[in-house]
């Protein structure tokens, strides 16, 4: 059936080609001459693999306008589907190959699989890979900070910066040794000096244009380009932001654009250089690009045929949707939240079941459930593991996890036997409680006042919630990310793992469905189970 769905998929396009391509010449010549120099880029794909087909089409139907087409991509590319994580960023590679990127810099999921396997994945990518703040403490760099590209008869330079968050929004312990010392640096410190010195050498070595493809996000870039000079343009990623053409002011007052294209190829987007030195920069929505025959359709079916003969299994039938809606409007516990942190309690045998609200991707849907809806959910190569902490460690983890409020942060705790209220009248500097944090952005104390209150935790012999002891031991299952990594700065202190095979996030939930649940979800998960309120005082 794979194979007839093959052919008939590749028909329907080729029939498409014909239709669209009178309309294909038109819209593309009211954009680019010949003269012009295209940029196409991305960012924060996450595995939404469909894109790179509506890629390699713009890249075709601009290549016939002009010769002078450059692609590059912002990072997070490797990881954030279960595309990713089924193959640690080889379909991805695979896909990218096919349509011909070349330029990329480094997103924080860039290294969710570590750094060999980072390395084994760039080494098999035909893109070149700009990153100027990522190097070994001694100062070694492991990738070229820019590259010079000729197009056009100019001479551009790409310089990459990746976020220095990248420790803590990936695994910590990716980047200590044994003896938790640092091995490697992002610079964080002093990184507009980092970024200045690349784009000074390249001005030296006759770059016409300075590009940054940059995966910082909204909060810094503006501040950042304010320190700089000599820079054209910032392509940007990291908080998935729609940016469509922005001007932004450099240390000498000079207008730099900057752009970011959202996440998950909801758009392509296409800087323009014109003949006169002149810059625009336009999104194109992926619907709005017409489906055009290229080498990467076929790669993507391939990829996409390897992939269902694995994700098609059937797992559980639900009754209900389980959604991260309510996590995403604001602060309080969501369905999906709900059913992760159960599943990791029952299956672990534990008190307290944790799950951070950024370790879950998308929506469960009504219906049959299969294994590609639980490893989209949970993509990361995340494993289930139980420990044994105080329960003051609980109280800090749970605190820290809100200490952004009231923005959303990927720390923030979804709970199952515990419950806590947030305090909305507790604020500390620049709208953020009293929590301290090191250089890498990880955990130390809380300072002041504390904004999580009423904590407490089911009693199984009373039949009750009763206040959690500091003092007290609790069994606590999850991730091994949250628990033992560091993972989004949370540090949980001395904590004694307890004996027993640790297991893939994703399969603890699957054998939740299928020995606690009997592969059905009930109602019991429609509505959120509100174990996390906001509340005004300590009331």
């Amino acid at each position: 059936t794979s194979d007839i769905l093959y052919m008939y998929m590749k028909r329907i396009l080729c029939v498409a080609i014909c239709l669209v391509a009178a309309a294909v010449a038109a819209w593309g010549q009211q954009r680019v001459s010949g003269e012009d120099i295209v940029i196409l880029y991305d960012n924060d794909v996450h595995g939404a693999v469909e894109g790179y087909a509506r890629m390699a089409a713009m890249k075709k139907m601009m290549a016939n306008q002009t010769g002078n087409v450059v692609t590059v991509s912002c990072g997070d590319f490797l990881s954030g589907s279960s595309y990713g994580s089924l193959s640690r960023g080889a379909y991805l590679i695979r896909l990218m190959n096919s349509v011909g990127y070349d330029f990329v810099t480094l997103g924080n999921h860039e290294f969710d699989f570590g750094i060999p396997t980072l390395t084994e994945q760039l080494g098999n990518l035909s893109a070149k890979t700009v990153c100027c703040n990522f190097s070994s403490v001694e100062g070694d760099d492991l990738f070229p900070g820019y590259s010079l590209c000729r197009v056009g008869g100019k001479l551009i330079a790409f310089v990459g910066v990746t976020t220095p968050t990248v420790p803590t929004s990936s695994t910590p312990i990716f980047f200590t040794d044994s003896v938790g010392h640092w091995k490697y640096s992002f610079h964080g410190d002093h990184l507009d000096s980092v970024i200045q010195s690349n784009v000074d050498k390249s001005r030296r070595e006759g770059a016409d244009y300075v590009i940054v493809l940059s995966h910082l996000g909204e909060s810094d870039v503006p501040q950042l380009v304010a320190s700089l000079r000599g820079i054209d343009a910032v392509i940007d990623g990291h908080s998935h932001t729609t940016i469509a053409d922005s001007t932004l002011y450099d240390k000498q007052h000079k207008p730099v654009l900057w752009t970011q294209t959202g996440a998950y190829f909801e758009h392509v987007g296409q800087l323009v250089v014109y003949a006169d030195g002149r810059m625009s920069s336009t999104l194109i929505a992926r619907s709005e690009i017409p489906e055009i025959v290229t080498p990467t359709v076929d790669t993507l079916l391939s990829v996409q045929r390897e992939y269902e003969a694995i994700g098609s299994r059937w797992v559980a039938h639900s009754a209900v949707n389980l959604g991260r809606k309510d996590y995403a409007r604001g602060w309080a516990d969501c369905t999906l939240g709900n059913f992760f942190a159960d599943a990791y309690r029952v299956v672990a045998k534990a008190q307290i079941g944790l799950m951070n609200a950024g370790g879950m991707r998308v929506d469960i849907p009504a219906g049959e459930v299969t294994f590609h809806h639980l490893f989209s959910a949970a993509p990361f190569d995340n494993r289930l593991i139980k420990v044994e902490v105080s329960g003051q460690s609980i109280m800090d983890a749970l605190e820290f996890g809100c200490y952004r409020y009231p923005k959303v942060g990927g720390g923030f705790l979804q709970v199952s036997g515990l419950t806590y209220d947030i305090d909305t009248t507790v604020h500390g500097h620049s709208g953020e409680c009293f929590v301290e944090i090191n250089e890498q952005g990880i955990f130390q104390k809380v300072k002041g006042r504390r904004r999580v209150v009423n904590v407490c935790v089911w009693d199984s012999e009373k039949q009750c919630f009763e206040p959690i002891v500091p003092e007290k031991l609790y069994t606590v299952a999850g991730c091994d990310y949250t628990l033992l990594k560091h993972g989004d700065g949370h540090n949980f202190g001395d904590v004694k793992v307890l004996e027993g095979d640790s297991i893939p996030y994703v399969d603890a939930l699957e054998l939740y469905i299928r020995e606690h649940l009997h592969g059905s979800i009930g109602p019991y998960y429609a509505l959120p189970q509100k174990h996390i309120r906001l509340c005004v005082g300590n009331k």
